[in-house]
């Protein structure tokens, strides 16, 4: 459980460290009765949250900075940055729960957050159900994957398991991205 925390503590404070492989694992690894479920689930959520609320400080202290700090984590990240910034804007709390599910916006999201002073209280209850619907959606998949094959034997269907997964998600996400470049080039 430590490795799974630090491993999304990482990815949700912005680090570019694919996270979404091991949630379906400790999932599988719940559902093969090698973890208890809720256990899984408050670990991810309480690592989400800890870096959630890092980077909303970090907005609330320090604002501008925070945001210029944050923009220069990669390339295009003075980009997202700035359209970050309007859709907040725009959608406050659904863009605070949407960032989640989107790498590198979840950083930028909560420092925004504190940058516009966004109450505590509200920023707290938002950031808490996002965390909660983004960890149970992806160790939810990993604990019916666990549950389905159980003629494998223990640790070489688990393991066989987040291999297939993640390899799914990989050809998606190759896919997606084909996808995205054409309709760039197109000019659509």
């Amino acid at each position: 459980m430590g490795l799974l925390f630090a491993w999304v503590l990482a990815n949700q404070a912005g680090a570019p460290v694919p996270v979404v492989p091991s949630l379906i694992g400790a999932g599988a690894l719940a559902g093969a009765g090698h973890a208890h479920l809720p256990t899984t689930i408050a670990v991810a959520v309480g690592a989400s949250l800890m870096a959630d609320l890092v980077w909303y400080g970090v907005g609330r202290w320090h604002g501008a900075r925070a945001l210029a700090l944050l923009g220069k984590l990669s390339p295009r990240a003075a980009m997202r940055v700035k359209t970050a910034e309007q859709r907040f804007v725009a959608h406050q709390s659904a863009f605070l729960f949407g960032s989640r599910f989107l790498p590198e916006v979840n950083p930028v999201a909560a420092a925004i957050a504190g940058a516009a002073r966004i109450a505590p209280g509200r920023y707290i209850v938002t950031v808490t159900a996002s965390a909660l619907a983004w960890a149970s959606s992806w160790i939810g998949a990993g604990y019916a994957l666990g549950t389905v094959r159980p003629e494998l034997p223990g640790p070489f269907g688990v393991v066989t398991m987040v291999f297939g997964v993640a390899a799914a998600i990989a050809c998606l996400g190759f896919v997606l991205k084909q996808r995205r470049r054409r309709s760039l080039g197109s000019g659509v």
